[in-house]
């Protein structure tokens, strides 16, 4: 697939999961992750003021990370290639936070030529994978941060070594048995599956998923100091995630965190 292509995919899988974007991606908000994702914002509190910090989201979407970065008072400029999922955002947004809020709707390529502001903070949701060159653009962000800033990588596919054979089998029953309850879940609620549509738009997934050790070259590289590579397993349902993370102790997912070094 062409770079066209891919940014194309992920339009119209974007245009059709609409208001039911979480619901159709419940590994991002079952306990276990929820438990995850709150961690990671409070950590982005603990090194930002939020009073005088300026937040860029790219892959906003309907407002993962941007709905409670607001609420704890930053200010916020969120970007995403769907005009249906940021839609979705500025009417979930609560009246006192609008204020705060900037909203792009663009690929975040065409916005790195467009913007011309330097954050405090930047956040890559779930985004990579969906990059046809996610290393360029990694790079092209790491510019638009201030020293002293953070730049979070959150929720991207890992690429695996292979598993020992007994623990491997375990984590693709486990896999299986979480995906069966997911297909059910979606046929009684009557949201289609849209598989084939996925398949095209998770581009680096298909390609075996991102190695978080290319991503902390990527940012040294860039003048950052990357002071937390984090992996873990991602599953639909919070129980699946419980097992796979505290029994069978497999990754499938990872996090990086890192800060613009100060100036010399």
């Amino acid at each position: 697939m062409s770079e066209k292509n891919v940014l194309e995919a992920n339009r119209r899988l974007h245009a059709r999961e609409g208001a039911d974007y979480l619901d159709r991606h419940p590994e991002q908000t079952n306990f276990f992750q929820a438990r995850h994702h709150r961690a990671m914002i409070d950590r982005i509190v603990h090194e930002l003021p939020p009073d005088r910090s300026r937040l860029l989201d790219l892959g906003c979407g309907t407002g993962y990370f941007t709905l409670p970065l607001l609420a704890r008072g930053f200010r916020v400029t969120a970007v995403d290639l769907s005009p249906d999922l940021t839609a979705i955002l500025k009417l979930r947004c609560p009246p006192e936070h609008r204020s705060r809020l900037r909203v792009a709707d663009m690929d975040v390529a065409t916005f790195a030529d467009a913007d011309a502001e330097i954050y405090d903070g930047i956040i890559f949701s779930a985004l990579l994978h969906h990059l046809y060159d996610y290393q360029s653009i990694l790079a092209r962000f790491c510019k638009k941060l201030r020293p002293s800033g953070l730049l979070l990588v959150f929720f991207e596919p890992l690429n695996q070594p292979r598993r020992p054979f007994l623990i491997g089998g375990l984590h693709r029953v486990l896999a299986a048995v979480d995906e069966f309850i997911y297909n059910l879940q979606m046929r009684r609620r009557r949201i289609p599956l849209l598989n084939a549509e996925y398949r095209q738009a998770d581009f680096q997934r298909n390609l075996g998923g991102i190695d978080p050790e290319r991503v902390r070259q990527i940012l040294t590289e860039e003048g950052m100091d990357v002071t937390v590579v984090e992996k873990y397993s991602a599953r639909r349902y919070g129980l699946c995630a419980w097992m796979a993370n505290r029994l069978l102790h497999t990754q499938n997912s990872f996090d990086v965190l890192a800060k613009k070094k100060l100036l010399a």
